[in-house]
């Protein structure tokens, strides 16, 4: 019966997760279309800090929280030392990027940013607060009440962004201001839906702070962390990592190619379109290792392991060739321009590397062998640090996107060299004529009924790929990760 309830309460916070990551991705377009690449720009520089920040006490915090008081013979005191240890590693990194955001902020590519970059770390103050409240819930097997607060959060945040973009309209026209106050927009958000969760609680404020110099308590939490944990969360937060490489190497590697700073930093305004567009391509592939991996680790069974790879080599594939074809159209029609969209376009092949690469990361998550795992990510990153700048020198917006996805083209082939696991499905003939058939009708859509209002183009891309996904799922029938018993057996 808790096993029941465990499962349903996963299912919501995949719901409410989903929802804020649609939302995530989406108010990034009137926000750009509000403040322009520049704005945009001003905007992207600091997210990545935000976001890492926001996953931190959304998800990996709460996560451990949970696991560690179901575990816990000493739950209270457990809770309390969790708390501690979070408030402290939160204000002194708070304290540090503080006094550290001028130089970063040059190191960003202007000094300008360095009162966004402060707006954008203040949530770090509420980590360890909305961190406990959501764990402990979560421990709880209440789940509703999580799922609630990440999406009243996300919906206030995104409300709070696009108020702080139309101000740019209305009353100041420095985007660097602009930026900030989108940031605070966060950080209230965060505040409010604290405020929700204390409402719904029963937690003693007082007893947090029990035994707060009790050095070897926090030591003890720290290392119940441990290896799989760890890992799981530098995964979490991999791509944010890699953007944040982007936001100290890209700008710089223009200017050093012989671009003024000031275009430098409208295009890499319009390189960062491409981070809402590979958010909406994952966001359905995540969701399906979301659903699953619960399922996976009480039955780690042959069959299922096989079920969920196929269907995301499938999915993540379609979706990629999918996104590539339409995204000089969706460039245009959503950002008004359809300016780098061959930078854009070898940008979103990212989606199908990053989906076949959550699978393997899942599946030497179930096998424990997390330490290989770690430094398979560790190099992709030393890589993407060393190929970031000298390819963007060399070829510019392409050759950042070209940085990622070689990046992540060696994290997916030293996956399956360590699993021993091919994805031998690129090879099914039936897919790959599906694969062509939904090409076609998207090339051939694309260039049929020429409309001009932006809003009819809209309606055209829509209703293009609604048809496409029909002719590939009515081809691709007989492939079994695309029947309806699979999906079910998964729980989608």
């Amino acid at each position: 019966m808790e096993m029941i309830r465990r499962l349903k309460g996963i299912n919501i916070l995949i719901i409410s997760s989903l929802i804020g990551k649609i939302l995530s991705a989406l108010y990034r377009f009137p926000y750009q279309n509000i403040v322009g690449d520049l704005g945009f720009y001003a905007y992207q520089q600091v997210y990545p800090f935000y976001a890492i920040i926001t996953t931190l006490s959304l998800t990996a915090l709460p996560n451990f929280l949970s696991s560690l008081l179901n575990t816990s013979d000493t739950s209270e005191e457990d809770e309390s030392q969790f708390f501690q240890v979070t408030l402290i590693i939160s204000l002194v990194s708070f304290i540090i990027l503080t006094v550290l955001s001028i130089p970063l902020a040059r190191a960003m590519g202007t000094e300008k940013l360095a009162t966004s970059l402060i707006c954008s770390i203040t949530p770090l103050l509420l980590v360890p607060f909305l961190s406990l409240y959501r764990g402990v819930k979560q421990s709880q097997l209440d789940m509703t009440t999580t799922a609630i607060s990440q999406v009243l959060e996300q919906t206030i945040r995104v409300t709070m962004i696009i108020l702080a973009a139309l101000t740019f309209l209305v009353i100041d026209e420095d985007v660097y201001r602009v930026s900030s106050l989108a940031m605070l927009g966060s950080f209230l958000a965060g505040l409010v839906t604290l405020i929700y969760l204390i409402s719904k609680s029963d937690i003693k404020f007082k007893n947090l702070f029990k035994d707060f110099t009790n050095v070897k308590a926090k030591f003890t939490i720290i290392k119940r962390f441990g290896l799989s944990s760890l890992v799981f969360v530098f995964f979490m937060i991999y791509m944010l990592i890699m953007q944040l490489i982007d936001v100290f190497t890209v700008k710089d590697a223009l200017v050093a190619s012989g671009i003024s700073s000031d275009q430098a930093e409208i295009l890499k305004g319009i390189y960062d379109r491409g981070q809402p567009f590979l958010q909406l391509g994952l966001v359905f592939v995540t969701s399906i290792f979301t659903n699953a991996l619960p399922r996976l680790t009480l039955d780690k069974s042959e069959k299922k392991i096989k079920n969920i790879f196929d269907l995301t080599v499938y999915l993540s594939i379609t979706l990629t060739v999918g996104l590539m074809i339409l995204l000089p159209q969706m460039n245009q029609v959503l950002f008004k321009s359809n300016s780098q969209s061959t930078a854009l376009i070898i940008f979103v092949s990212q989606v199908a590397l990053i989906g076949i690469v959550q699978f393997y990361h899942h599946l030497l998550f179930l096998e424990g062998r997390n330490k290989q795992s770690g430094i398979i990510l560790i190099i992709g990153l030393v890589l993407k640090i060393f190929l970031s700048p000298l390819l963007t020198r060399e070829m510019g917006l392409s050759g950042a996107s070209l940085s990622s996805v070689i990046s992540i083209s060696f994290i997916l082939i030293a996956y399956i060299l360590v699993s021993k696991k091919f994805p031998a499905q690129i090879f099914n003939l039936r897919f790959i004529i599906s694969l062509i058939l939904m090409a076609a009708t998207l090339m051939i859509g694309s260039n049929m009924f020429h409309v001009e209002h932006r809003f009819m183009q809209l309606i055209k891309l829509v209703i293009i790929s609604v048809v496409s996904a029909g002719v590939f799922l009515l081809s691709a029938k007989k492939l079994k990760a695309f029947s309806n018993d699979l999906w079910e057996e998964l729980g989608l």
